[in-house]
């Protein structure tokens, strides 16, 4: 407990040139009752001028105030080397306790003691408002750091799905340019094929003899047989280069199919009669038709 209160008040020391100085600086201190009403403790008095000692002393003060006669060499060194961003640095001016036969009165120095101590103590506290100011902003900075760094490694974890994905993507595009450079090799020389147009078997029969195609499959059998080029039926349809090609052919199945059905028992006998093979490369439609239904 006596830590805690020690740690939360203001730690001085004072720094003199001479013990007996050191002495008179003691009494006065012990007179005053800075503890108690100024929550102020002096916690070192050191009778000496040495750099190396007053710096070890005086490591970790919250105010140090440096007896001298205004600033001098000595003081001007002590300051410089003992001042940082954390403490504040006072003057114990001498010339404030000196009566005209040069010797120290006491309640001289009891009264600048506490005068230096409640200047050095302003400071040390506007010191403490910016330190604080500063503290508050620091405080700011780190968090929007820490935000700033989380958003750069949540941007880190994205760029590597990201360059996964990438990578996925570019070896589906080398796979989409070997196919289409496989397609276009296959397919290079198609504007130089006649493409053929695609008809309705059903609408073009009714639009060409304004009746109903009721035997189909008679259609497909007879162009399947006869192969005719460039003509396709089927599943419905005639594929030909033009619309009248299309049409052209449908008419020649008709008249076929009409002279087939009008001649069917005359050509069943003579077929009975016959039994010539036929070699000629050009189709017999009459004898063809006669034979291929069966």
């Amino acid at each position: 407990m006596e830590n805690e209160s020690h740690e939360s008040k203001i730690d001085i020391r004072i720094i003199v040139s001479s013990l007996d100085i050191a002495q008179i600086v003691s009494k006065a201190v012990s007179n005053i009752n800075l503890e108690q009403d100024y929550n102020i403790v002096v916690s070192s008095i050191i009778p000496t001028m040495e750099l190396g000692i007053v710096k070890k002393v005086a490591s970790g003060a919250d105010i140090l105030l440096i007896g001298g006669y205004g600033s001098d060499e000595t003081y001007n060194i002590l300051f410089n080397e003992l001042k940082t961003d954390f403490n504040h640095i006072g003057l114990f001016d001498y010339n404030n306790i000196i009566v005209e036969d040069e010797s120290i009165d006491f309640k001289l120095a009891e009264k600048e003691i506490l005068n230096s101590i409640i200047k050095s103590t302003l400071s040390y506290s506007l010191n403490l408002i910016n330190i604080h100011t500063l503290e508050n902003k620091l405080m700011k900075v780190t968090h929007n750091y820490n935000n700033l760094l989380d958003d750069y490694n949540q941007v880190l974890k994205e760029n590597e799905v990201l360059t996964q994905e990438n990578k996925e993507l570019i070896e589906d595009i080398k796979e989409l340019k070997a196919d289409f450079n496989a397609f276009k090799l296959r397919y290079e020389d198609i504007y130089s094929k006649e493409i053929l147009e695609i008809f309705n078997l059903d609408d073009l029969w009714q639009e060409t003899f304004r009746q109903d195609l009721l035997d189909a499959d008679r259609l497909v059998i007879a162009t399947d047989k006869f192969k005719p080029e460039d003509i396709i039926v089927g599943q419905g349809f005639i594929a030909s280069k033009s619309k009248e090609k299309a049409i052209e052919w449908l008419k020649i199945i008709k008249t076929a199919l009409i002279f087939v059905d009008d001649n069917a028992e005359d050509l069943k006998k003579e077929s009975s009669v016959k039994e010539v093979e036929n070699t000629q490369e050009d189709y017999d439609i009459s004898n063809t038709f006669e034979n291929f239904w069966d």
